[in-house]
């Protein structure tokens, strides 16, 4: 198997992405805690919030009406969510390992411009990739196979080249009936042997 090229996802694959675990740091209400889960990360606005649709601030005023939290209170929650985004040790390793190979490393998420720059602006490594795909400057998300075909095109990828590893089932599905090496990220050991095993 010839892999040239290594497609990291970024939230829960490059950095950590837990919102139980931020829900659950937020607040012990419990009620709002499943609320705060289903009315806001996994809401069409956090979709849209991704593909900058709307703005940060206006996720936040939507949420803080949906939710029924104050603006101050849903601001602290957005700021939460931020500093939850914490780089993950082993994946960056790997993503260090891959260059080394000499094999191109490119990230594909979805991710807000504003949520984009946080994690640009205080972690070094972003010079590591390639190339770069955000649903955040392309409008469009994963799984829409849009989004894969835009980072194939831009930078002259072929599909059967490509190790995509991404912690969604859809998402992987989509890069696999597109052509791509497709790894459904758990983040345990097992996980990163056999995406070395493709190096």
């Amino acid at each position: 198997m010839n892999i040239k090229n290594v497609i990291f996802d970024l939230g829960a694959v490059m950095f950590d992405w837990n919102p139980e675990k931020i829900t659950e740091k937020f607040t012990d209400n419990v009620e709002l805690q499943k609320r705060i889960q289903t009315e806001l990360y996994y809401h069409q606005d956090w979709i849209d919030f991704d593909c900058a649709v709307i703005t940060e601030k206006e996720a936040i005023n939507r949420a803080s009406e949906r939710l029924e939290i104050s603006l101050m209170e849903t601001e602290k929650l957005f700021a939460q969510t931020k500093k939850s985004l914490i780089l993950m040790p082993e994946t960056f390793e790997l993503l260090k390992k891959v260059k080394n190979k000499e094999i191109k490393a490119y990230c594909l998420s979805n991710i807000s411009p504003e949520l984009f720059k946080y994690l640009f602006d205080r972690y070094n490594l972003f010079n590591l990739f390639d190339g770069i795909v955000t649903s955040g400057v392309e409008n469009v998300a994963k799984p829409d196979k849009r989004i894969f075909e835009i980072l194939f095109e831009r930078y002259e990828l072929n599909p059967q080249q490509c190790l995509f590893i991404d912690d969604s089932e859809a998402n992987t599905a989509t890069a696999s009936m597109l052509g791509v090496n497709s790894i459904t990220f758990k983040g345990t050991e097992s996980c990163y042997n056999k995406i070395e095993q493709y190096l």
